[in-house]
């Protein structure tokens, strides 16, 4: 008799012993990855392309990239490809299962020709400390706060919480590009960089997602928004022509004010 229930659990396990030690070629828009087969359902062939676009775009070789709730790793794994060895990718992670999955994912592209990429298990915020964090069965909603439209009760663990400011700090490095997915935090996020944004001037670029649904967990609204940007010395447009600039889970881009878009 047919079971599907089976078939995909042998076919799971014939995937985990054949590409478990290098990972699984998968497709990501136009480039190829490999993954860990366990995860191939998180990773999906085709998602985001105006920021894949952009990512193809505005990242050069030799830049210093930022990727900020960084998953399990894949967009690093792209800007690590764009910026080439001369550039190189810090990339932030505060879910232990998801930095575990980034770190595997980051080893099978080891040596490839592409910057080196530091992992760092910590959440971002406008000050350093330890915080709550709340983990879901769906774990790209993980976050500082809790989740407004998932079911199911959270996890809750202490986590590592730093600014931008000090990563690069400590680093020594001064990014051009910075990628940000943090669930609502993204202010806090910003105004943990105030002064690696003073710093890099006209060369940074920030693209951050917008998940404006999260924000009155922070105690953040699109008054407060505007006036933490305008207050960092940037301008925001919103990554798609024509969209509303904190459409939900929609795209902006950060450049310093007066800077050509």
């Amino acid at each position: 008799m047919w079971r599907p229930a089976v078939a995909r659990r042998a076919y799971a396990g014939f995937l985990r012993a054949r590409h478990g030690r290098s990972g699984l070629p998968w497709r990501v828009h136009e480039d190829t990855v490999r993954i860990d087969p366990r995860v191939r359902h998180l990773v999906p062939h085709a998602s985001e392309e105006a920021l894949y676009r952009f990512i193809q775009r505005e990242i050069a070789p030799g830049d210093v990239v930022l990727d900020v709730g960084s998953f399990l790793g894949i967009y690093a794994i792209l800007e690590a490809r764009r910026a080439g060895p001369a550039g190189r990718v810090i990339a932030l992670e505060p879910t232990a299962w998801s930095a575990s999955v980034a770190r595997r994912h980051f080893e099978y592209h080891a040596g490839a020709a592409g910057a080196p990429i530091t992992l760092i298990e910590a959440a971002a915020g406008e000050t350093p400390g330890h915080a709550t964090f709340y983990e879901y069965d769906e774990p790209y909603v993980n976050a500082l706060a809790a989740a407004v439209d998932v079911a199911g009760t959270p996890v809750r663990r202490s986590v590592n919480v730093v600014t931008l400011d000090d990563v690069c700090r400590e680093m020594c490095v001064t990014p051009t590009f910075i990628r940000m997915d943090v669930q609502g935090a993204e202010f806090h996020a910003l105004r943990g960089a105030s002064g690696l944004i003073r710093a890099a001037g006209s060369k940074l670029t920030i693209v951050a997602e917008m998940h404006p649904q999260c924000w009155p967990a922070f105690g953040i609204d699109a008054s407060c928004a505007r006036r933490t940007i305008a207050s960092l010395g940037l301008d925001a447009t919103a990554l798609e022509p024509g969209a509303d600039l904190f459409a939900r889970d929609g795209h902006i881009v950060f450049r310093p004010a007066d800077i050509p878009k």
